[in-house]
């Protein structure tokens, strides 16, 4: 149950990353209250990620915190490519 968490977790961070850098990956450019919402997404959602993991499983939880990571990013990833197509 901690992986289907962890990873929507780390799609929201790779979400909040990418509304931050408009022109790079081709969307709108965001209201500076927007802004600071996506800034702090990018900051607090992998560390609650990784609170959650490191709390229900320990050290495991923390293996499937950067397992979730890296799919997540190839996830997202292969989103952001097939939207340039």
């Amino acid at each position: 149950m901690i992986f289907p968490a962890t990873f929507v977790l780390w799609l929201m961070a790779f979400s909040c990353h990418v509304r931050l850098h408009p022109h790079r990956y081709g969307f709108a450019t965001l209201a500076p209250h927007g802004q600071r919402m996506a800034l702090v997404g990018r900051i607090a959602i992998p560390a609650v990620a990784l609170v959650l993991a490191a709390r229900m499983d320990g050290v495991t939880g923390v293996l499937i915190w950067f397992a979730s990571l890296s799919i997540a990013g190839l996830c997202m990833a292969l989103w952001l490519a097939s939207r340039r197509h």
